[in-house]
């Protein structure tokens, strides 16, 4: 598994300037994989805590920026990676 190791993926290294993570919060993911596939393993409490602990984890320890989406449109979270990258300037 990907996130058991704190390197990024080897095909990910070349476009470590590009990368950009999406988090969420444990909760609303363990909602999402409840409905998928009750019972398992996949969608356990824990599993998905560990999972985004993890994913976090990795993003900070590579100084990769990251945001948090739980709440998020897709178009707003298009926007709020473009402001942070500097490619839109910010409102307000």
């Amino acid at each position: 598994m990907v996130l058991e190791r704190a390197d990024l993926p080897k095909p990910l290294r070349p476009h470590r300037a590009k990368l950009f993570g999406l988090t969420t919060d444990p909760f609303c993911l363990y909602q999402i994989r409840t409905a998928r596939k009750p019972g398992s393993r996949y969608a356990s409490s824990d599993q998905c805590r560990r999972e985004v602990a993890r994913a976090e984890a990795l993003f900070r320890a590579h100084g990769l920026p990251y945001l948090d989406t739980t709440h998020a449109s897709v178009e707003e979270i298009a926007t709020a990676i473009l402001q942070r990258l500097g490619l839109l300037p910010g409102f307000g």
